[in-house]
């Protein structure tokens, strides 16, 4: 019995080696797309120019309505041909299970397109799914080219009408209420039932005076039934295939935040992955912010990823005219920006959509990082110098980690939640739109990063406050719901020695969309004081705030009073008093009630931004072994330690030139190892029109 529970644990050894050996090597893959009417020829060629270009990782599709050809019959010659050419080129294949959308004789739901961002329809649908699954997982599981199950692709959106969605959002409401006098009392309705409760427009309605309940619960019942449906299907794989990891490809974290319950993805996949295109998922930023939005979905990523394990699961590749909302075609220098600063930000693989293009539909002939019959462009030849240098550092690249402050950024899914119900296109000001919140916090990522910090950014409910305190630093900007069950947590958090930056309209709302400031102000404790006025104003509004100097507020004009004599007003405008420092038990607490992000976002300027972090933060800051000794508009860096040894990651993100001083640790050199700009011992950096830099130091 001991020599079997022996090699029972070696066996578990070897097999947790295995299953996290990918994420061991990094490198910069594709998806490969397959469809009928394919040759093994055309598919070998694929895969033979990914492995010239050193791209060991390639993604593709087992579409369930290409595969499915007559109830119970499966056809996977095409699938088969991918495999092969896989193994045969040392290529790794990521296989996105599409097994929702199914074959056309299951329904006239699957009429007329090829593939569909849907979720399950009914439990008839569930079980056929559950047989696809199990003929996919079993047929692959052995092949040596597998590397990962995914979930789906880009799972969000459903058909609130169909059965299954009905029966989730009955069972959901029954569980949370109890009796349907509870129900409709929190909703101002008057179902007889349960099994009256269907999905009506006005569940998502934002006119004037709509009751939040319905519209709040909806949302949360869409969150959880995606999450139902990963789990689901996670199980489903798992019945079959215990070795592989599981993942998936949200999108658009700018847009639908709300709509992901990371904490418990966490339960239920491997590896964290998300679709970042730049025509599509980081319109919310301007075109010179695009390596911030990359990074810092990538640190959205890291921070909630079970063992901090995440990849970009989708990076626009090629050019797009017809299917892009901002069409956009990447160069060498977009995509070297964009890689480099996901691999330094943890990412442990990156995989462009796509290497080949679809023949029809909307996306064909677009999005390819190779040229049309596999001829090399400027994408895929950078692309093999960043998987040269991978493959060649991989001794470094292989145990490395972020270099991270002790500074969270915190976004707040539930203000999302209520924009969602109360903001109009038609009325209010025009920035504070459903992303307002993430978008201001994105410029406090972008400000840091300007000044060579590298912060951290978490949801609001995620963090964990109750492991921290002194030594750490927290910023909630423009969190207009705050949960009055975290505030607590926050107060304890400060009282425990932590530091907190309060910015503009957080703590209006609570979780049921009631203003805060005609009762309870809920953050009453932690600041120190509360509002007696929020004044709209048409032009731009200047503060003056101790020891920051003057900055621009955005569309408002706020008064605020102190209420705790362990209060001090530390800024004023024309109209009366608006941020304060607060100590509480053994932390602080600066109140900065003009939004400041929110006049950098519009202005698509962070400097002033910086200003404050560099007054409030600078200590915090100065204690990175890697920094900019001044603020470097445009830049951005990323590092990584192993040991004694970094790499750190320099880049421009705007056509102008960027110059910096990099502050580095005493006794180390460096190396470039990727990129040629000019680099003097002195630390000072000289990048052009997006340009990247990468150093090894030693």
């Amino acid at each position: 019995m001991k020599i079997l529970r022996v090699l029972f644990l070696a066996f578990i050894t070897l097999f947790t080696f295995e299953n996290t050996f990918a994420q061991r090597r990094i490198d910069v893959g594709a998806e490969v797309w397959i469809e009928p009417g394919q040759t093994p020829e055309e598919l070998d060629m694929w895969f033979s120019r990914m492995a010239d270009n050193k791209m060991r990782s390639a993604r593709i599709f087992l579409m369930w309505n290409y595969i499915e050809t007559s109830p119970t019959t499966y056809d996977f010659s095409i699938a088969d041909m991918a495999f092969e050419a896989a193994k045969k080129h040392g290529v790794e294949i990521e296989a996105s299970l599409f097994c929702t959308h199914a074959p056309t004789f299951y329904g006239e739901q699957y009429w007329y397109r090829t593939q569909r961002h849907t979720l399950l329809w009914s439990r008839e649908i569930q079980e056929a799914s559950a047989k696809f699954i199990e003929a996919c997982v079993t047929r692959y599981r052995n092949h040596p080219a597998l590397g990962t199950w995914w979930i789906l692709n880009e799972a969000r959106g459903f058909t609130a009408t169909s059965p299954l969605a009905v029966e989730f959002t009955q069972d959901w409401v029954r569980k949370k209420y109890g009796t349907i006098e509870r129900l409709n009392e929190a909703w101002r309705t008057d179902y007889k039932s349960f099994e009256e409760v269907k999905y009506e427009e006005r569940w998502v309605s934002n006119r004037s005076f709509m009751w939040t309940g319905a519209n709040y619960d909806w949302c949360d019942i869409q969150r959880d039934f995606l999450t139902y449906n990963f789990r689901w299907i996670g199980d489903q794989i798992r019945k079959h295939d215990s070795k592989h990891p599981v993942t998936t490809n949200p999108a658009d974290f700018f847009f639908s935040a709300d709509k992901y319950d990371l904490a418990e993805h966490r339960n239920i996949l491997d590896i964290f992955g998300a679709s970042m295109h730049a025509a599509w998922q980081l319109r919310a930023m301007n075109r010179d912010q695009y390596g911030y939005a990359v990074s810092g979905i990538c640190e959205i990523l890291r921070a909630h990823a079970p063992n901090n394990h995440f990849w970009v699961s989708e990076m626009q590749g090629g050019n797009n005219i017809f299917s892009g909302q901002t069409p956009i075609c990447p160069d060498r220098n977009d995509l070297a920006q964009w890689v480099w600063s996901s691999i330094g930000t943890g990412a442990r693989k990156v995989i462009y959509w796509s290497s080949n293009y679809r023949r029809q539909s909307g996306e064909a002939g677009e999005w390819g990082v190779f040229g049309f019959k596999g001829e090399d462009t400027d994408r895929s030849l950078v692309t093999k110098e960043i998987n040269e240098v991978l493959e060649k550092h991989g001794d470094f690249f292989a145990e490395s980690k972020p270099e991270l402050s002790n500074i969270t950024l915190i976004l707040s899914p539930e203000t999302q939640r209520m924009l969602r119900h109360i903001r109009n296109e038609r009325v209010g000001v025009r920035e504070w739109d459903i992303m307002a919140q993430t978008r201001t916090t994105f410029m406090w990522y972008e400000a840091l990063l300007e000044l060579g910090c590298q912060p951290q950014m978490r949801y609001m409910s995620d963090y964990e406050w109750e492991k921290h305190g002194k030594g750490d630093v927290v910023v909630i900007a423009n969190a207009a719901t705050m949960p009055s069950d975290i505030i607590p947590r926050i107060e304890k958090f400060v009282e425990r020695g932590g530091k907190v930056i309060i910015e503009g309209l957080t703590g209006f709302y609570d979780e049921k969309a009631e203003c805060t400031l005609l009762h309870k102000f809920g953050i009453e404790r932690l600041v120190g004081g509360v509002f007696e006025d929020i004044r709209y104003r048409e032009t731009p509004q200047y503060f003056s705030i101790e020891s920051i100097g003057k900055v621009q507020g955005h569309a408002w004009h706020p008064i605020v009073r102190a209420t705790a004599p362990t209060a001090t007003v530390i800024g004023n405008g024309a109209e009366g008093d608006v941020a304060l420092h607060n100590c509480l038990g053994e932390g602080e607490v600066w109140w900065l009630t003009p939004s400041i992000s929110m006049s950098c976002a519009a202005r698509n300027n962070s400097s002033e931004l910086a200003t404050v972090c560099k007054a409030l933060l600078g200590k915090d800051i100065t204690a990175q072994p890697f920094r900019f000794a001044e603020f470097a508009d445009s830049a951005l860096m990323r590092t990584l330690r192993k040991g004694d040894d970094y790499i750190t990651i320099l880049t421009n993100n705007k056509r102008t030139p960027c110059t910096l001083k990099l502050i580095a640790p005493k006794g180390l050199t460096a190396t470039p190892i990727f990129g040629t700009a000019r680099f003097s011992k002195s630390g000072r950096v000289s990048l052009g029109d997006r340009e990247t830099l990468v150093l090894r130091w030693k």
